[in-house]
């Protein structure tokens, strides 16, 4: 399976003594599992310590959830060498187990008791665990989730940003294993807790890396590091280094923000210039708004002059004002108007204040007018 994590314990007394005498309960649970009944001379039963809260070299530590889950898991459960799924490598098989509390240092381990049947094929196995040749192992598991130290979050399944085994703000990263799904197996291994030991190497890894690439690093989180420092900026850790990268990209998305604004003024400036061009060459054809309403009040005063002498003239008025609305060129009209006002004038001739003062009338009415009586 994919998904198998396998951990390796590194203590002294991982195998404890074997139990000389079993326990009638102890005995009962054995006897449920076996094809039939052992008696407690035929069995060898012994403790092994499977994994604790401790942190190990792959950076993870169990929760004690984690390990209390796996006590309800832990019947049945096979000890085998190696990792080596074969039913021939099947030596010993777990009974129960139980979370205990070291004195040492307070922390939480799984014991879990194992046996197996006292024959020629497994004297061998038990004189090596009696010597302590046997004594460390490694479990084979599926967790439910891994949880980052630094930032409480899935270390796979959210934003996390830290990786594991660097150090943020003092604090070395590492991954919680927060639960246990499935537990496999148990076995006896030469070498205990090596580097990425007992991890589906390449399962492991390939999580690893898609979580750099997710982060941006694509696998180059250290080369940022020392790129940044070689602009003399002063960089604490993966998570400050990727705070200025991330705040220089702000900066770049919002000048070209900017850039796509200016743009966009430039070309309204550009629309607007082009409008008021074309605005200005349509002026040029217009006439002056004052001149046309100048010209407008001429035209009205014309038309009403006309049906005013029309009116002298004993024509009807309203009948003439609607004919010269009907009139709409301008010469036109002053030519009605000064044929009305000729016609007018026939009609009613002007009579000059000082008629009889020019000498050709009678002397005596010449010698009454007194031109001093008409003032202007």
């Amino acid at each position: 399976m994919k998904d198998i994590f396998r951990k390796s314990i590194n203590m002294k007394g991982i195998v404890g003594a074997a139990v000389k005498s079993v326990s009638e309960s102890d005995l009962a649970i054995i006897n449920s599992m076996t094809r039939r009944e052992f008696k407690a001379d035929e069995l060898y039963v012994f403790p092994v310590l499977c994994c604790d809260t401790r942190l190990d070299r792959d950076m993870d530590r169990f929760t004690k959830e984690a390990l209390d889950q796996m006590t309800t898991m832990a019947k049945g459960v096979t000890g085998i060498f190696d990792h080596s799924w074969s039913a021939l490598g099947q030596t010993a098989r777990t009974y129960k187990a139980e979370v205990r509390e070291s004195v040492d240092d307070a922390q939480y381990e799984l014991i879990a008791w194992a046996y197996m049947p006292i024959n020629e094929k497994t004297q061998p196995i038990i004189d090596a665990i009696d010597a302590g040749i046997l004594k460390e192992v490694s479990v084979g598991f599926a967790y439910t989730d891994l949880q980052c130290s630094v930032c409480k979050q899935s270390y796979y399944r959210s934003d996390c940003t830290h990786l594991r085994g660097r150090d943020y703000d003092g604090q070395k990263c590492f991954t919680w294993i927060v639960g246990v799904k499935e537990w496999y197996e148990w076995s006896f291994v030469a070498v205990p807790a090596q580097p990425r030991a007992g991890v589906e190497k390449g399962y492991r890894e390939k999580l690893d890396d898609e979580k750099l690439k997710n982060l941006g690093g694509d696998g180059q989180v250290k080369g940022l590091l020392e790129y940044l420092k070689s602009l003399s900026v002063e960089v604490k850790d993966d998570d400050h280094a990727l705070s200025i990268v991330n705040e220089w990209k702000e900066k770049a998305d919002a000048a070209k923000g900017v850039e796509a604004e200016l743009a966009t003024v430039k070309a309204a400036k550009e629309q607007a210039e082009t409008d008021l061009k074309a605005a200005q060459e349509q002026l040029k054809g217009a006439p002056d708004a004052a001149m046309a309403v100048a010209g407008q009040k001429f035209f009205e005063e014309t038309r009403n002059e006309i049906v005013r002498l029309g009116g002298l003239l004993g024509e009807s008025t309203k009948s003439l004002e609607i004919i010269m609305k009907g009139v709409t060129d301008i010469n036109s009209l002053l030519d009605v108007k000064k044929d009305y006002e000729r016609r007018v004038n026939e009609k009613f001739p002007p009579t000059p204040q000082t008629k009889g003062a020019d000498g050709d009338g009678d002397a005596k009415a010449v010698a009454e007018i007194n031109l001093k009586d008409y003032q202007v």
